[in-house]
């Protein structure tokens, strides 16, 4: 039986979700999360289907397809952020501000706003 998951399609990440985020993906794995994204925001797959202001996802597919295109850990660390509620479409559609070194945590970047390189 395949696992489906359901979010709706303007979802965002709650600050919450990037706390959760950053401590399943500390930063030497960032690059992976840039990738991965890339992966869940990709239209033209099986393992995705959208309509009525809703994004489905396989579970079962979407991992695979994470596994093969990131990597089996970054497989894992996706299942953990599911099983922490965090939501996919969220992490699709998210403007992020990715810091790649440091414990910097990964913040919304905010619309209409420039930040300041340090």
């Amino acid at each position: 039986m395949t696992a489906l998951l359901a979010c709706p399609a303007n979802s965002q990440l709650t600050e919450d979700d990037c706390i959760t985020l950053s401590l399943v993906l500390p930063a030497p794995s960032r690059p992976q999360l840039i990738e991965l994204r890339r992966v869940i925001s990709n239209r033209n797959t099986s393992f995705s289907a959208y309509g009525s202001g809703v994004v489905t996802f396989d579970k079962d597919a979407l991992l695979h397809e994470v596994a093969l295109k990131c990597s089996k850990k970054t497989a894992k660390r996706l299942f953990h952020l599911v099983a922490h509620g965090v939501c996919l479409q969220a992490i699709a559609s998210t403007p992020l501000t990715t810091p790649l070194t440091g414990t910097e945590p990964i913040p919304p970047r905010l619309r209409g706003v420039r930040q300041a390189v340090v």
